[in-house]
């Protein structure tokens, strides 16, 4: 029996070594997706620590510490992360089911776009870090 899509097409079966293979890719991203939200939910705690430290060094110096300066950064980094994550998460759906409908069309139509934006965007996440480390 042939499955029929919405524009009464006919489609075939999907191959399972095929289907298998996108969700294991479906699963891959969930994954980083969840990475990235916890990785900004950890910088943005960081913030939090800062200011701690902050209240504390004040407290027994009783002056503004210059090297705690940049303590917002942190925040405005993890919640950049954190919305990243999220919108890498709504992402994933759109890539399953789109790999689906190739699958069932027979076709192959990859979509770069997402590993590179991805890769890009976590490098930057990382140099920000190590500059952050350096410089502040």
């Amino acid at each position: 029996m042939i499955p029929k899509n919405d524009n009464n097409k006919e489609t075939q079966e999907i191959d399972p070594k095929d289907l298998m293979a996108v969700e294991r890719a479906t699963t891959a991203l969930i994954g980083t997706a969840i990475s990235l939200i916890i990785l900004g939910f950890i910088v943005e705690k960081f913030e939090l620590f800062l200011h701690i430290i902050a209240a504390e060094l004040k407290g027994k110096h009783g002056a503004e510490i210059p090297q705690l300066s940049h303590i917002d950064f942190y925040n405005y980094l993890g919640i950049s992360i954190v919305i990243a994550g999220v919108f890498l998460s709504l992402y994933t759906y759109r890539y399953y089911v789109t790999w689906i409908k190739h699958l069932q069309n027979r076709e192959i139509n990859t979509d770069k776009n997402i590993y590179f934006v991805l890769s890009i965007f976590v490098a930057i996440i990382g140099f920000v870090l190590v500059l952050s480390m350096i410089i502040i």
